[in-house]
């Protein structure tokens, strides 16, 4: 077998797609119904909405909101696909694509690969962190079989957990531009700007760090190599 892909099969994809659409459409098609039951509750939120869209009473304004309904749940399932991991492994390398974005790692440069917290992680030769997703499968023993198969090494946790230390400001341990960098990324976590954090610790990633965040902090170490 040239390659093993793991990620969301043909049935699940068929799913996601079409699911949402139908709900999306059904949704739209009973939106005056559903107005109008909202209505009989004893508590009704935003009732001068509900009234509005309980008024539409109208074929049209049901096919039309049907059809927007259909079109949102298609917009939902390309929302999903381009979350969501596929991996691509073959004896040479690993191709891991998320949306429009696709990293190939050569196996000579990886020494483990594991799963934590629902995440892949894949670590490089000197310890430090070369990948970091959330990988989100249902069966994790079918992963490890894979990458066992095509001869990775897998390994069952973090072989360097015994070596992360929680950050604090101006930590003596770390070289001043590594402090400044984690300080932008816990403030980045403390405005819950999720996208600023994870760009964050690609940046840290690149100069050797390689971070945990547990109990509300962030636990650091340095690859093998790091200056």
């Amino acid at each position: 077998m040239k390659e093993k892909v793991l990620g969301l099969s043909k049935f699940e994809k068929t799913l996601i797609f079409i699911v949402p659409m139908i709900l999306g459409g059904l949704l739209g098609w009973y939106l005056p119904v559903i107005g109008n039951w909202i209505l009989k509750l004893p508590i009704v939120p935003f009732e001068k909405i509900i009234e509005f869209i309980a008024s539409w009473n109208s074929l049209w304004v049901s096919i039309a909101a049907a059809i927007i309904g259909i079109i949102l749940g298609a917009l939902l399932a390309l929302i999903i696909f381009a979350e969501s991991l596929e991996v691509v492994i073959t004896f040479e390398d690993l191709k891991l694509k998320l949306g429009d974005k696709e990293d190939t790692i050569d196996k000579k440069d990886i020494s483990a690969i594991y799963m934590e917290k629902k995440q892949l992680i894949i670590l490089g030769k000197d310890s430090n962190e070369l990948y970091r997703e959330i990988f989100d499968v249902k069966k994790e023993p079918v992963v490890q079989a894979a990458f066992n198969e095509y001869q990775y090494p897998w390994v069952e946790k973090d072989p360097f957990e015994d070596q992360y230390q929680r950050w604090v400001l101006g930590h003596p341990d770390f070289p001043e531009k590594i402090n400044a960098l984690l300080y932008a990324r816990e403030c980045a976590l403390r405005e819950d700007k999720k996208k600023d954090a994870k760009y964050l610790r690609v940046d840290l990633a690149k100069l050797g760090v390689v971070i945990k965040d547990e109990n509300n902090g962030q636990y650091v170490r340095l690859a093998e190599r790091t200056n």
